[in-house]
């Protein structure tokens, strides 16, 4: 994949950033700008250009537009589309990657001997499709909310920015399974932790977890704790814990609806984890960043 570099001796700079929605047919108007524009996706699917490029962002797809570039809708979203948007741009210069020269980079990175904080870029991708949602979510949400709530800190909301950057360029950077790197048992592991994480609002237990994957429980826990850090049951409740993190900051919905979508029939279980995970009570987290800047045109 095509990759914009950028180094992060110091943050970028955001520039702004809001929601958009829209609850009619709607198409992105035409236009070239004069900075980094990142869109990801929430609701329904955008169709965008940027110049004889075309590009559809659905939920939890990221897009970078780049500056100087016409880009523009094709084709009409439909009603319910709704996305975040971040207008930045780079004090310390940036560098357009093509996919070969990306490629290249990365297995350089990943055949380091020391690869821990070894590197001192960020690696932005044009399009790609996000896999940690919940916690990207939890940072746009902070994002907004600093930059709608007049902070006095110089650089705040341009250090939040940057580390969105980077946990979106962390995927870019992380080996997989198929380049040989991990063994099969650790690509085993990682298709287990993946149907897990899926699964993990339905009635899920270690019991079953085990019998899915025919392992014996004693052996699975040793697994996860191997992995993770945590047992298969903590694992599941962190699972649960960030999607209602991503529901809070993200939706309406009542505390007693956000614990059924996460998994907890409990709605009072559900509070007294959140508050064991996190030091304080959903309605608490959800108040800690509330403030954004909604558009529709």
């Amino acid at each position: 994949m095509s990759c914009l570099k950028i180094s992060i001796d110091t943050p970028v700079r955001f520039l702004a950033a809001g929601e958009f929605i829209s609850e009619t047919p709607w198409t992105h108007a035409a236009r070239s700008m004069g900075c980094y524009e990142l869109i990801i996706g929430v609701s329904e699917t955008v169709y965008l250009r940027e110049e004889d490029t075309r590009f559809e962002v659905g939920p939890g797809d990221a897009l970078l537009l780049r500056p100087g570039l016409a880009h523009g809708g094709y084709r009409a979203s439909p009603p319910g589309v709704k996305f975040y948007w971040f207008h930045f741009d780079c004090p310390q210069g940036a560098q357009w990657l093509t996919a070969p020269a990306m490629k290249r980079t990365a297995e350089e990175i990943q055949a380091r001997e020391h690869r821990a904080w070894s590197v001192g870029e960020v690696y932005l991708p044009q399009h790609l499709h996000i896999e940690q949602k919940e916690r990207i979510g939890i940072l746009v949400s902070q994002i907004l909310h600093v930059a709608n709530a007049n902070y006095l800190t110089a650089h705040s909301v341009n250090y939040l920015l940057t580390s969105l950057f980077i946990e979106i360029s962390e995927q870019v950077l992380a080996p997989t399974p198929a380049r040989g790197a991990r063994m099969q048992g650790d690509a085993q592991f990682i298709k287990m932790a993946e149907w897990t994480r899926i699964h993990a609002e339905e009635p899920l237990t270690v019991s079953a977890l085990a019998a899915k994957f025919n392992y014996n429980k004693d052996y699975l826990t040793r697994l996860f704790k191997q992995h993770t850090g945590m047992g298969p049951l903590d694992f599941i409740h962190s699972v649960r814990i960030a999607k209602a993190k991503e529901l809070l900051s993200r939706t309406a919905l009542s505390v007693r609806e956000i614990a059924a979508e996460a998994g907890y029939p409990d709605d009072k279980y559900f509070m007294r984890l959140f508050r064991q995970h996190t030091n304080m009570t959903p309605t608490q987290y959800r108040n800690a960043y509330h403030k954004t800047f909604m558009n529709n045109v």
